[in-house]
């Protein structure tokens, strides 16, 4: 039986717009790290770099193309992101978006609350 997951996705269009999308990712039970029983697995994309953001509670960074294609994960704290039309996302700890808007007008950050933000970061 499959199961799927579908996170949060950024991109640009042709006029530099950033705009909101969904990512989803099947993931099929598999004989994964035997001798360990079968679990559910996606496939795996190739990667470039990994590391590790923290922001401090409340900081906001003003309108920007993302640095690099790359997956967030939020694994502590809240971050809200705008696109640049308008539309806002929120990601709390344990979710992850994809950030693809590495040209144009970008989108807006900001970490919700007073805890800071711990994001790992993969480049792809």
């Amino acid at each position: 039986m499959a199961f799927a997951l579908s996170f949060p996705q950024l991109f640009s269009d042709s006029s530099g717009e950033s705009h909101f999308a969904s990512v989803n990712l099947q993931l099929v039970t598999r004989n994964f790290a035997p001798p360990a029983a079968s679990f559910d697995v996606s496939d795996f994309a190739d990667a470039t770099r990994c590391g590790f953001l923290r922001a401090p509670g409340g900081w906001v960074g003003d309108l920007h193309p993302s640095p690099m294609r790359m997956w967030a994960f939020i694994l502590s704290g809240e971050v809200e992101f705008e696109a640049s039309d308008g539309e806002r996302r929120r990601v709390a700890a344990g979710g992850a978006i994809l950030l693809e808007d590495t040209t144009g007008k970008g989108h807006q950050s900001r970490v919700i609350g007073e805890a800071p933000a711990l994001l790992a970061v993969v480049q792809v």
